[in-house]
């Protein structure tokens, strides 16, 4: 996975960027410790403004507690493979928007606000000030995963949080793919498999043009898109499980997280 993302990064360069490692030049980038509580809390809001514009169906008019009634109701088909933890736990925030949850340790949601805006001004902002950048780029996440209906994501990394978290915004295109060696002493006896992963470029606020711009003339250089098409494996047969077409999957553990894994993005 780091493979295709650091040939990426070569293609950038390839490209005429001047790339820089942010890891190795020794930014740090600030938590945005925020963001769950945030989008937990206006979850819950705006799930009820919805419903109230929602006219012949049982949540119409109704709450975010009024979806997880019926969802209870009628657990065997509207919840087969997993539950409605996450709704329930946003269901159960204080209403106001000064409240303190104590879910989260007492942080009121317009702390949790703040503490996202300061993630960007200390964490994308601070990098771009600092190195003269253009734009933040990153490997997007790990690989996509198989579903597994009994043990759930198997879920190493992500980057987004890093945009998600002010409100930033964040253009991902492909990058390359997964490859599949046929030893480690020959890592060029490789073949490509799966679906994309994805190279993120992020930005200060109102900077689509410039990440849209940078992201363009990635996928023009590179031609991902163009020159690989994503592979799936075949559907397993079916054993009917609970009243569906579909089979409860054996557990397939996720890759452990390598040394490397959580690398700090580059940035151009």
């Amino acid at each position: 996975m780091l493979d295709a993302f650091e040939e990426a990064v070569q293609a950038l360069q390839n490209a005429g960027a001047t790339v820089i490692d942010l890891d190795a030049a020794g930014f740090n980038f600030a938590s945005a410790d925020g963001e769950f509580l945030v989008l937990l809390f206006e979850f819950r809001n705006d799930v009820a403004a919805y419903f109230g514009t929602r006219v012949g169906v049982p949540v119409a008019g109704g709450t975010l507690q009024t979806a997880i009634n019926f969802n209870n109701a009628h657990a065997d088909v509207e919840m087969p493979f997993f539950n409605q933890d996450l709704w329930d736990l946003a269901n159960s925030l204080a209403p106001g928007p000064d409240d303190p949850q104590p879910v989260f340790g007492g942080l009121t949601y317009n702390q949790a606000l703040a503490i996202d805006h300061l993630a960007g001004v200390n964490g994308i902002d601070a990098a771009i000030a600092q190195f003269n950048l253009d734009a933040v780029v990153s490997a997007t996440d790990n690989p996509a995963w198989a579903t597994d209906l009994l043990y759930g994501d198997h879920f190493i990394f992500g980057t987004s949080g890093l945009a998600a978290g002010p409100g930033y915004p964040i253009v991902q295109v492909p990058a390359g793919f997964p490859k599949l060696c046929a030893s480690t002493t020959q890592p060029t006896n490789c073949t490509q498999y799966g679906v994309p992963l994805g190279i993120s470029f992020f930005g200060t606020a109102f900077s689509e043009p410039t990440l849209i711009k940078l992201a363009s003339g990635f996928e023009a250089a590179t031609q991902v898109r163009a020159h690989n098409l994503p592979t799936f494996s075949a559907t397993a047969p079916s054993t009917n499980v609970q009243g569906t077409t579909l089979t409860v999957p054996h557990r397939h553990a996720a890759p452990p997280a390598s040394a490397n894994a959580k690398k700090m993005p580059h940035h151009l």
